[in-house]
């Protein structure tokens, strides 16, 4: 949808949507989240947060710091 993607493009904030637009985007963050995790090298996971638009990026961060107390 159009509204996903000017949150996911940090065109809109996250928490200005309605709920089932975060709830959408929720999936797509899980899902960046789990791609940069999957890199091999810090600083590949590096790169690729700095690519996320800063409106987004803590949550994708967020997602990530949770999914890796996961794995530890």
């Amino acid at each position: 949808s159009v509204r996903i993607r000017r949150v996911l493009s940090g065109e809109v904030k996250l928490e200005d949507e309605e709920p089932g637009i975060q709830s959408a985007c929720q999936l797509e963050i899980f899902k960046g989240a789990k791609t940069i995790l999957s890199m091999k090298t810090k600083e590949e996971r590096q790169r690729a947060l700095g690519k996320i638009p800063p409106l987004i990026r803590p949550y994708v961060e967020k997602e990530i710091m949770r999914l890796w107390s996961y794995k530890k």
